[in-house]
């Protein structure tokens, strides 16, 4: 059974629809004009409109550009006129069917089932997507947290066991261990914090920042990875290089750009970050590795939110797929942006480009 509205200033048409509708099962209520079929759809909320094109006070077509700001509710246009010109307004205006006078209640009754039973059909597609997406977040989101967890257990058992040994060394690069993978557990906290942020809107303070300094200060911290995996950076931006921003967002943005070009590189490889000025005042900050390359197809979708373009739980690539949306949402509240340039086996290049801007603090 479906609620369904009819608009028309015909008394006669409204109530033998409100009977003949009504045996078909359907709980049927009536507008005489426009402006009450607006104001009752926004007071009944149906699962369908049938409106009449010709009615005093306001018209069809006036009544469903107000539905539409309002409402997505399927609308079904009836009138006397099928001149082509009528019809394509109509359907320009966000009417979903177009059916002429005189007509056949048992036409209607069809059209009106076979509206609803394809919305049925798109809504639950739509939640069987959103319900997959949960189980796929949920599933990676527990295997992000469980790794370094499991780790973090597994080693301090071991510190515990050799206590009595005064075997420093060898008790140090244990603690070592629990400490980068507690650094890990620390960013995808921060990463779904920050995310929330991005939510609820970004203040952006705006002061002096060192980009020669934080770049160096920002490979430090993955040295032991970057050196165990054979990779060369390069910091190629000159140390005297300032921008204003805000420095926790941009320590963050560039943690992710780097993040990224580390994932996906191979051992022996090098990664380049640069920085220039273009001719209208715009800075432009490169990251250019040698990895595995994007797909041109794919250079948008790596930007949405908790995508992978590897899923499965055999995926060789960790995270939880929100570090790029992350940075294109930082680089966005600086009124930046990021482009990336990339082909299969071919490297990838992120730019970071930002406009010129005034410090709102100066320490």
């Amino acid at each position: 059974m479906a609620k369904l509205l009819i608009v028309d200033d015909d008394p006669f048409i409204t109530e033998s629809l409100k009977v003949g509708l009504g045996s078909h099962g359907h709980q049927v209520f009536a507008g005489h004009n426009g402006q009450e079929g607006v104001d009752l759809v926004g007071e009944l909320t149906p699962d369908l409109v049938i409106i009449d094109m010709t009615m005093p006070i306001m018209d069809g077509l006036e009544a469903t550009e107000q539905i539409r700001q309002q409402s997505d509710v399927p609308i079904i246009m009836l009138t006397a006129e099928t001149d082509e010109e009528d019809v394509v307004n109509a359907l320009q205006t966000g009417v979903d069917e177009f059916l002429g006078k005189p007509f056949r209640l048992k036409e209607l009754a069809a059209r009106i089932e076979a509206i609803i039973r394809r919305r049925q059909w798109d809504q639950n597609k739509t939640e069987a997507e959103i319900a997959q997406l949960k189980q796929n977040l949920m599933a990676t989101m527990t295997h992000e947290l469980r790794t370094p967890i499991a780790t973090i257990l597994n080693t301090l058992e071991i510190v515990f066991a050799t206590a009595g040994k005064n075997d420093f060394q060898s008790q140090l690069r244990f603690l070592e261990r629990v400490q980068h993978n507690t650094h890990t557990l620390n960013r995808l906290v921060e990463d779904l914090l920050i995310l929330a942020q991005i939510d609820e809107g970004l203040e952006i303070l705006r002061r002096p920042f060192p980009l020669h300094t934080e770049i160096e200060r920002l490979i430090a911290k993955r040295q032991t990875e970057i050196a165990e995996r054979g990779l060369a950076i390069q910091n190629e931006i000159e140390p005297t290089w300032e921008i204003n921003g805000d420095t926790h967002k941009l320590r963050h943005l560039f943690y992710h750009l780097l993040d990224n070009a580390l994932k996906f590189s191979c051992p022996d490889q090098t990664i380049r970050i640069w920085a220039k000025a273009d001719d209208t005042g715009n800075i432009h900050l490169g990251v250019t590795d040698q990895g595995i390359g994007i797909h041109p197809n794919s250079h948008a979708k790596i930007f949405e939110r908790f995508v992978q373009l590897e899923r499965g739980d055999n995926r060789s690539y960790n995270g939880l797929g929100i570090g790029l949306t992350i940075a294109q949402a930082l680089a966005e509240a600086h009124n930046g942006r990021i482009t990336v340039s990339s082909e299969p086996n071919k490297g990838s290049q992120f730019i970071l480009i930002l406009p010129a801007a005034e410090a709102d603090w100066i320490v």
